[in-house]
Order: C-alpha cells, then sequence, then structure tokens
C-alpha cells in the first residue's frame, strides 16, 4: 500500500508542481485565492520544491522498506498534518472557495497513511526486512 502512495504522489506532486511553475495564477484561481507578482514568485519556488519531489518519490517507490522509506514516509507525514491544518484554516477562513477542500482531502488521505505507516505501524509489519514491494 505505502508503494502505491508513493507513485500516486510522485503523480500529484508532478501534476502540481507543473501548473505552479508554469501558470500559477490558473492554479490559484481554481482554488479562489488571488495573488500579485510576489506571490507568484512564491507560487513558482513552491512548485518547483513540490516538482522535485516528485521524482525522488518515484525513484524511492521500491525502497518502502528501508530506513530511506521510513524517514520519506515521516517526513511526509509530517509535512501533511500541517498542510491539513494550514488547509482546513484557508478553507474555513474563506481564503481558498469549495474546490480547496479538494486539497485538503489530498493531504488526509495522503497523510493518514503516511502517518499510520510512518509512526503507528510495528516496523516489522510495516517495513518488512527484504521486502522487493
Amino acid at each position: 500500500m505505502l508503494r502505491m502512495v508513493f507513485v500516486a504522489d510522485a503523480f500529484v506532486a508532478a501534476a502540481f508542481g507543473i501548473g505552479l511553475v508554469v501558470a500559477p495564477g490558473l492554479v490559484f484561481s481554481m482554488y479562489g485565492l488571488h495573488t500579485d507578482a510576489s506571490g507568484e514568485f512564491l507560487a513558482r519556488l513552491l512548485g518547483a520544491f513540490v516538482l522535485g519531489w516528485s521524482p525522488l518519490l518515484w525513484w524511492a517507490r521500491d525502497q518502502t522498506a528501508t530506513p530511506l522509506g521510513l524517514a520519506i514516509t515521516r517526513s511526509n507525514a509530517i509535512l501533511d498534518t500541517i498542510a491539513t491544518v494550514l488547509s482546513v484554516a484557508a478553507c474555513l477562513r474563506g481564503v481558498m472557495n469549495g474546490a480547496g477542500w479538494t486539497i485538503v482531502a489530498i493531504f488526509v488521505v495522503f497523510g493518514s497513511v503516511r502517518l499510520y505507516f510512518g509512526f503507528i505501524a510495528p516496523v516489522s509489519a510495516s517495513h518488512p526486512t527484504g521486502s522487493a514491494h
């Protein structure tokens, strides 16, 4: 299951990353966000980060049973948890329109799996030694 999350997130990250780098205004408008030139610059930087994370997840998809996979899983679980809280707050304050809840859902789905496999599941069960996932 964790391998599927790495693969799915690689594609989601690529899509959002490309969108934010190439057309941040378009991506923002889908969620009811508005920005100026400074905000577009920051969006492009975020897009570059997200786009750069995509191949890391893809290349690590068969390493979920290793210490590297566990580190990636745990760091993404922390990122997803913080991003969930920030995104919920933005939706509740009206910063994002109703489509913003899809962002919340993405972070909740990916984050739940990562929290489970990164911090809750016994390491031997979630990351069996020698597993080739």
